[in-house]
């Protein structure tokens, strides 16, 4: 259940309770300025507004969507996503050593500098995004398909790189029962 705030622009009449993200989108629009006395349970005094880190302005997501409700991002139930970039950032160093071993061939350049480009990119967006601290309630659909898309993206990598093996596994065996079979001596 969100937080309810009294509050006091001008130090004399009292107004509230109003929900948290009303009182920040007061706070944010300039509607009443970040000097206003604030208050809610569990305060022993009136507090100015800037002083509380709840009330401050949503950052960079938030602050695209004001006057839509912000919710903190780590409160349960709330954006997972944001909870779950340590999947973007496997995505994103896995396209730079792929882009990496591409650049290996000439060919491979084509490829391989877009995809060093796009892990580098996808590494300086989950920076960004590690830094939110509220996410509007409208952004979370939206950031868990972009969660899930990483997720599926990543096991795709995982299984890709266990069917590599297994390949070179299955490969290597053939080779050899191949030479035993044929009777090729190989050199020491």
């Amino acid at each position: 259940m969100e937080k309810k705030w009294y509050y006091s622009a001008d130090g004399q009449e009292k107004k509230g309770p109003v929900p948290e993200h009303e009182l920040q989108r007061l706070l944010t629009g300039n509607q009443i300025p970040t000097s206003t006395l604030v208050w809610s349970e569990g305060l022993a005094n009136w507090v100015s507004a800037s002083s509380v880190a709840a009330l401050q302005a949503p950052t960079a997501l938030g602050a695209t969507l004001i006057g839509i409700a912000a919710t903190p991002a780590s409160a349960s139930g709330n954006s997972t996503a944001l909870a779950g970039l340590g999947w973007m950032t496997f995505v994103g160093v896995v396209h730079i050593i792929m882009g990496v071993f591409a650049c290996l061939s000439c060919i491979g350049l084509i490829y391989g500098v877009p995809m060093i480009m796009g892990g580098a990119a996808l590494l300086g967006a989950k920076n960004l995004l590690s830094g939110i601290a509220t996410v509007d309630a409208p952004m979370n659909p939206f950031l868990e398909k972009l969660l899930k898309s990483f997720k599926l993206v990543g096991w795709g990598y995982i299984l890709m790189f266990i069917a590599t093996i297994l390949f070179m596994i299955i490969y290597f065996a053939f080779i050899v029962v191949l030479i035993s079979k044929l009777g090729i001596n190989l050199p020491h």
